[in-house]
């Protein structure tokens, strides 16, 4: 790049007028709505954003005994994940499993698949106010969410 510089500009001066950018850092992952997950398509999804601060300066005020920090270049990462739909369970207690699902969808039970998917499409609607929600693990490995809404138990899973 410093060949498209003008001449007696150096690439330092650029990084001393915009900032040098973003040092390397661990990402400090925080849940943007709480540990709350958003439910679609199937799927229990969370986003999650970086809030790392490069820290450039800091002072006390003694009297308040308080310290206060000047930061610099902020990370503005973010992920999200999905966990899928791994279970329903009905009313009746009958659970379908994500493979009875995937063999209810190519063929099987029409009338079955349909108020399954109606409870799914409930439950995604009524969330998070008009629905029980049983467990939310947010690990993206090993972590799952499991809510109620009109008698059906809905589990989403993760890639374990």
């Amino acid at each position: 790049m410093s060949g498209n510089l003008p001449p007696g500009v150096t690439a330092s001066d650029i990084d001393r007028h915009y900032g040098g950018g973003i040092p390397d850092h661990e990402h400090e992952w925080v849940p943007v709505q709480g540990l709350s997950p958003v439910l679609e398509d199937m799927a229990a999804i969370f986003h999650e954003q970086c809030h790392w601060a490069e820290v450039v300066n800091s002072y006390t005020d003694h009297r308040r005994d308080e310290t206060y920090y000047e930061t610099g270049a902020e990370c503005e990462a973010e992920r999200h994940y999905r966990f899928e739909l791994t279970y329903v369970e009905l009313p009746c207690g009958q659970r379908l499993d994500r493979d009875d699902i995937d063999r209810l969808e190519a063929g099987g039970d029409e009338s079955m698949f349909e108020a399954m998917l109606d409870a799914v499409i409930g439950a995604e609607r009524a969330f998070p106010e008009d629905t029980e929600v049983v467990d939310i693990d947010p690990y993206p490995e090993v972590g799952q969410v499991v809510v109620r809404h009109d008698g059906y138990e809905l589990g989403y899973g993760g890639e374990a």
